[in-house]
């Protein structure tokens, strides 16, 4: 699987925080992925977000919520 096929795996309608998404994929994943780096991390989700694949907003706490695109 693709990098970005296992971050979107793991997106769903529902928006999730990046620190969530990041527990979800999971240490191992993310080693694999080589996107242990948190800044790494959030980059990928802006590639996906950038392709269209995925939306990004700033929740009421200040997080950057992630889901999957339309």
């Amino acid at each position: 699987m693709s990098r970005e096929s296992e971050l979107l795996a793991v997106l769903t309608d529902e928006p999730v925080s990046t620190s969530e998404l990041y527990e979800r994929v999971g240490y191992l994943t993310l080693t694999r992925l080589g996107l242990i780096s948190y800044p790494a991390f959030r980059q990928a989700l802006a590639k996906l977000a950038a392709a269209g694949l995925a939306e990004h907003d700033t929740a009421a706490d200040g997080s950057t919520v992630w889901w999957v695109g339309e």
